[in-house]
């Protein structure tokens, strides 16, 4: 981070109040920018919206960016899956993501994980682009319906 900076002298970071509290501030050369739940930031022609996802899937600090121009979901973690998949596939990323949960259970499974995904798929996104993994371009929305759903079932499950 402080050699992209030193890289880029004009360069800001960027993440939202609690990312910023818990590790940016202390740890970059220069301050943070501090973003609010759903500030826009328009960097020329892309307009990035930043939503506050805390603990989901993991960490409070959590955080997407959605791009507006593109309806891209930056969504982190979410599918994250391992393997070597393509850059890009339109194939199933829900099997992947939940094969990985069960494997090493990286998500905070509480109430209101599955209603933030949904949140994040009334957002209509048309490529959902991940951190791990391959990004998809298939029906963005019925997959991030589905993974909530999952999780809504994982927590009922969970609770008996």
């Amino acid at each position: 981070m402080n050699e992209w900076l030193a890289a880029a002298p004009k360069a800001q970071l960027a993440h939202g109040i609690v990312g910023c509290q818990l590790s940016v501030a202390d740890l970059a050369d220069r301050s943070p920018r501090v973003l609010a739940d759903g500030e826009v930031i328009d960097i020329g022609g892309k307009r990035l919206r930043y939503i506050d996802t805390p603990h989901v899937p993991h960490g409070w600090d959590a955080g997407v960016i959605f791009e507006e121009t593109t309806t891209t979901l930056f969504c982190g973690d979410l599918f994250a899956h391992t393997g070597n998949p393509p850059a890009l596939t339109s194939s199933d990323i829900i099997g992947p993501a939940i094969r990985r949960e069960d494997s090493v259970h990286p998500t905070s499974l509480g109430p209101t994980t599955a209603p933030t995904i949904r949140k994040l798929a009334d957002l209509k996104p048309a490529l959902l682009v991940t951190m791990h993994g391959a990004s998809f371009c298939g029906d963005a929305v019925a997959a991030l319906t589905a993974l909530s759903d999952h999780y809504d079932m994982r927590l009922r499950a969970a609770l008996r």
